[in-house]
C-alpha cells in the first residue's frame, strides 16, 4: 500500500495560475476539495488501466487537472460536473477536445445520471470519481447495483471509510461492496495535498470485477439478501443467531448454524460475504 503522508508537500503543485476569467475557488458547502497532487493523479489514472479510446465516466472534474491526464491517456471522456462556476471554466480549457469529440461535459448531478442515455452500456466504461465524500455511500450503491455497471470504479474517499470497506472486519458497507465486486485500498491520500486543506485524510479506492454473478449464481433475491443483512447487524451488542430470530425462524437458523459450523457467538461482522450467502441461501 503506497503511502504519501511523509513528505506530502513535495507532492504539491503551486496555486492554480490560469488566467481564465471563469476561474474559481473550492466552495465548502458543495464538499470541494480541489487535489494538488500529480502523482496521486497519475495513480488514478494507472489503477484505472486506461488505454486509448476506452470510454470513462469523470465525475467531479473540478478545475480538469484529473481530466487532463485522462485525455492525454487517449481515453474518451465524459465528465460530470455539478457546480454551475466549472461548466465555463471547464467549457474554456478544453475547449479543443470538447470540439474534436474526445471530452463530453455535461452539467448535472451524478446521483441523476443514467449512462444508457449517454451511450455507456454495462462493463464499456470506466469510473474515475473524486466526488463530496457525503455522497460516496449513495454514489457507489448507485453504480454497483444498476445494470449497466462500469468494469471498474476508481474513486477518492475518506481513508476511514476506504479502509473500511476493505477490512476483514465486516459491516453492512464492506459486504455491500464486497458482493458486487473487489475492492482494494490503493494509496493514502494525506490531507495537506488538498486546497483548501479538509479536516481528514483521503484514500483512494479501487473496485473491479463488478458483476451481479453474487445473485445470480445462488440465485438469491438481492432486496431479501440486503433485509437478512440488515437485520444481522441491527443490535451490535447481540449476537448474530439472535438478531436474526426475527427474521429466520430459531429451527432453520440452529439448522443453517450446525450445517456452516458457524460459532454461536458469532457476530454480524465476524462473517465473511461467502458466509452471509449461505445464510441467506438456506434461510428460504
Amino acid at each position: 500500500m503506497e503511502n504519501f503522508e511523509e513528505n506530502p508537500e513535495e507532492n504539491i503543485v503551486g496555486n492554480e495560475t490560469e488566467n481564465s476569467k471563469h476561474n474559481f475557488n473550492a466552495k465548502r458547502s458543495l464538499g470541494q476539495n480541489f487535489l494538488h497532487a500529480p502523482n496521486i493523479i497519475s495513480e488514478m489514472v494507472h489503477a484505472g488501466k486506461i488505454s486509448k479510446d476506452d470510454f470513462v465516466l469523470e465525475v467531479g472534474p473540478g478545475k480538469g487537472a484529473l481530466t487532463s491526464k485522462l485525455l492525454e491517456s487517449g481515453a474518451r471522456v465524459i465528465a460530470v460536473e455539478k457546480d454551475d462556476r466549472a461548466i465555463p471554466f471547464l467549457t474554456e480549457k478544453f475547449d479543443s477536445e470538447i470540439k474534436n469529440g474526445q471530452l463530453k461535459l455535461i452539467h448535472g448531478d451524478i446521483l441523476e445520471f443514467d449512462p444508457a442515455s449517454h451511450g455507456l452500456q454495462k462493463g464499456s466504461y470506466i469510473i474515475i470519481a473524486n466526488i463530496p465524500y457525503y455522497i460516496s455511500g449513495e454514489f457507489l450503491r448507485k453504480f454497483m447495483e444498476m445494470e449497466n455497471t462500469p468494469t471498474r470504479i476508481v474513486v477518492m474517499l475518506q481513508k476511514e471509510v476506504a479502509k473500511r470497506i476493505t477490512s476483514e472486519k465486516e459491516s453492512i458497507l464492506s459486504i455491500s461492496i464486497k458482493i458486487y465486486g473487489t475492492p482494494k485500498y490503493l494509496v493514502t491520500v494525506p490531507r495537506k495535498l488538498f486546497r483548501p486543506i479538509p479536516n481528514v485524510d483521503s484514500a483512494v479506492l479501487v473496485i473491479e470485477n463488478i458483476s451481479k454473478n453474487f445473485f445470480i449464481e445462488s440465485k438469491i433475491d438481492e432486496k431479501y439478501f440486503f433485509e437478512i443483512l440488515k437485520a444481522g447487524f441491527a443490535h451490535k451488542r447481540k449476537v448474530l443467531i439472535k438478531n436474526l430470530e426475527d427474521k429466520i425462524s430459531k429451527e432453520t437458523l440452529s439448522m443453517i448454524w450446525e450445517k456452516e459450523n458457524i460459532s454461536r457467538t458469532a457476530r454480524a461482522e465476524d462473517l465473511s460475504p461467502e458466509m452471509w450467502k449461505k445464510i441467506v441461501g438456506n434461510s428460504k
